[in-house]
């Protein structure tokens, strides 16, 4: 999807949202293709919507969707997905249109294949190329999700970092649960890597701080997947 478009969220709703429905029924084939939001159920609330600009929220509200293309002569070259959008006023779906041709290393889309050459290990200097640390990090979202980090103490870290700023800080905490603060909070990680791989270092050394069998091994995982 490569084009911008308006909606109005029903106000006969008690309360608002925008939620992207991806089990919906598909009229092309998309036989070997994976489409994965990394939050059920994937929807955006009104107030996130409205408070988008205000001096407390420097980045827009977002779902993060993961797209993966099976290694197989059977997945099908081009991949076209109709994801309908509940709680908007008129009827409307977002089509979501991959290519095996036209994926790079630098998507924010992750295919199942073997890379052509090994990617380079990280710099002398401990940076790392920020398009590979940001498709490692995608594939693992559900892994870090689960690996049990504490959130106040990864939020306190990434702030001492300057990678999330005083009010990103109060925004994400005042989130309702902590499913909600997660997701905000590897939305700004992900944006982060992609601009500067130094972030992933970074994050690597928050998971071993935190110091349990399964950061430690969530940090090694990434590493190893980064050195594939």
């Amino acid at each position: 999807m490569d084009e911008d478009f308006t909606f109005q969220l029903n106000p006969s709703l008690k309360y608002a949202c925008v939620q992207l429905i991806f089990d919906g029924q598909q009229l092309k084939p998309t036989t070997g293709w994976t489409v994965s939001p990394h939050k059920n159920p994937c929807l955006i609330r009104e107030r996130d919507i409205l408070g988008f600009g205000d001096i407390s929220t420097t980045i827009p509200p977002s779902c993060l969707v993961s797209i993966y293309a099976e290694n197989s002569p059977h997945t099908v070259p081009n991949l076209s997905y109709s994801v309908p959008l509940k709680g908007v006023q008129e009827q409307m779906e977002i089509i979501i249109n991959r290519s095996l041709r036209n994926i790079s290393s630098s998507d924010p889309v992750n295919i199942n294949r073997s890379p052509p050459s090994a990617p380079p290990p990280p710099t002398p200097s401990g940076t790392f190329r920020g398009d590979i640390a940001h498709r490692v990090m995608t594939e693992c979202t559900s892994s870090i999700k689960d690996c049990g980090i504490d959130i106040s103490f990864l939020v306190d870290k990434l702030l001492e970092h300057k990678i999330v700023n005083s009010r990103e800080k109060r925004k994400i905490t005042a989130r309702e649960t902590d499913d909600d603060k997660m997701d905000e909070l590897l939305h700004i990680i992900l944006s982060s890597i992609h601009m500067n791989g130094k972030v992933f270092g970074i994050f690597i050394d928050i998971l071993r701080e935190e110091d349990t069998l399964r950061t430690i091994a969530l940090a090694d995982t990434l590493m190893d997947k980064y050195k594939e």
